[in-house]
């Protein structure tokens, strides 16, 4: 990268040259609802540097739904965040890497952490920006098959997250040969209890997605409630448990955990990383369990905060693995 390429990247950033009058079509970000789609611009630095603009919503069903004591108290998570990057890395890959839309994504594993504590509602919508460097591509013989991303969010002008996404994809012929024998069958979660809504960070009980929690001397384990009606979750129908749902059973069994070792509450918790590994396809035909290991907790080198080892299983197989930082305001 050239010293003209970082001037050009940081002068854009800096700017208020983007469209912020508009949505994407949603098809750039699989995503059936307009109301899903929080990007509105792009533009290529170089062959290695993206820009893509966008906002965050006040009052989305899911993404807003954070309890607060007052409204003056407000504050975005980490989770609109994590969904601008998923946003983003389709919206580059089919604008700048021919991948068809007909393409199908797995995402391999993520690294975020959370610059700022607190990103405060504003009397305007407040605007994004995420810079995209491709840090590495991926093939198979000569063939592009996936890119990894750094991605580091503005907020305002202010630089409040990072992201390093791995991602990969394939064409919807291999896409079938891979999961046409897949269970069809939906699993019933009629007599899974939901957990609390305020012990795990919501207000909607729509959006609890953990419940039948089971307390153990070596930590929390919850079951991962699939509502293939959820209007956000599930904008579209999927043939497989999305990450994000998986992400946010993690956040919930994470606060939860929290909540019965230590008595704290929702509000005075901040998630400030995710780092998580999908190791294989959550499906819908049984249920899902999700492990706080609590015997395994760690504090960070600054001793400000606690890392909270954890795991996705389903038929006593590992579906993933994550590291969340738990860090009071």
């Amino acid at each position: 990268m050239s010293f003209i390429e970082d001037v050009e990247s940081e002068f854009i950033i800096r700017t208020g040259s983007y469209n912020y009058q508009n949505t994407i079509p949603k098809s750039c970000v699989h995503r059936a609802a307009v109301g899903e789609v929080f990007l509105t611009d792009i533009r290529k630095i170089h062959d290695n540097k993206y820009i893509t603009a966008g906002y965050l919503p006040k009052s989305h069903i899911y993404f807003n739904d954070l309890p607060f004591r007052k409204s003056s108290e407000r504050v975005y998570d980490a989770i609109l965040l994590l969904e601008i990057c998923r946003q983003t890395s389709i919206y580059v890959t089919h604008n700048f890497f021919a991948v068809p839309y007909s393409a199908k994504f797995v995402f391999d594993d993520a690294d975020f952490t959370l610059f700022e504590s607190e990103i405060p509602y504003k009397t305007e919508c407040s605007n994004v920006i995420v810079e995209v460097d491709i840090i590495e591509r991926k093939f198979r013989k000569s063939e592009l098959t996936g890119l990894i991303f750094r991605m580091d969010i503005y907020v305002d002008g202010l630089c409040c997250a990072q992201k390093i996404m791995n991602i990969s994809w394939m064409d919807d012929k291999k896409w079938h040969r891979l999961r046409s024998q897949r269970p069809l069958d939906n699993h019933d979660y009629s007599t899974v209890v939901p957990a609390e809504m305020l012990e795990v960070g919501r207000q909607l009980p729509l959006n609890v997605v953990i419940g039948n929690a089971d307390i153990h001397d070596s930590g929390i384990t919850t079951t991962v409630i699939v509502d293939q009606t959820h209007p956000s979750i599930f904008d579209h129908p999927l043939d497989h448990v999305p990450g994000m749902l998986l992400m946010e059973a993690y956040r919930q069994t994470a606060l939860l955990a929290m909540r019965s070792r230590l008595g704290t509450r929702c509000y005075d918790l901040v998630i400030s990383r995710y780092k998580v590994n999908f190791t294989r396809f959550c499906e819908f035909n049984s249920p899902a369990y999700c492990h706080a290991l609590l015997g395994e907790i760690y504090l960070t080198e600054d001793k400000k905060s606690t890392v909270i080892p954890m795991t996705i299983s389903q038929d006593e197989k590992t579906v993933s693995m994550a590291e969340l930082t738990i860090t009071f305001k």
